[in-house]
């Protein structure tokens, strides 16, 4: 593999942690990533420095770092549906609110000392 192309892939691998830090809720596990992503720019800026004669030994770190990805979009996940069932409910609670306010609108059309004549009326109806 070039030195460039080693690079790419730190400088990709950054801009992921990046991108996935940004969709966390968790700030322990957001400045985790975002950590993860100024080791990987760093390791770019050293590959183009340095090129093949740095060597650096394997990271047993970049595995915690796809479960922490992973983790982050079982989250996101969680919340969309979270959120999914929030709209649901809410649509239920705007259609209850209009088939009260269908209920309510013969009733204001007349005087509160009214109401009760009104509502025996439409009781007979």
């Amino acid at each position: 593999m070039f030195t460039h192309d080693k690079a790419a892939v730190y400088r990709r691998r950054a801009q992921e942690a990046r991108a996935v830090a940004k969709c966390l809720s968790l700030t322990d596990e957001r400045q985790k990533l975002l950590d993860d992503a100024n080791r990987f720019d760093v390791l770019a800026e050293l590959e183009e420095r340095h090129g093949a004669s740095f060597v650096l030994a394997p990271q047993p770190h970049e595995d915690a770092l796809l479960r922490r990805g992973e983790a982050a979009i079982a989250e996101a996940s969680r919340l969309r549906e979270a959120h999914r069932q929030i709209l649901m409910r809410t649509a239920q609670q705007v259609e209850r609110m209009q088939q009260i306010e269908q209920e309510l609108d013969p009733l204001f059309l007349h005087p509160y000392w009214e109401l009760g004549m009104v509502r025996a009326m439409l009781a007979h109806a």
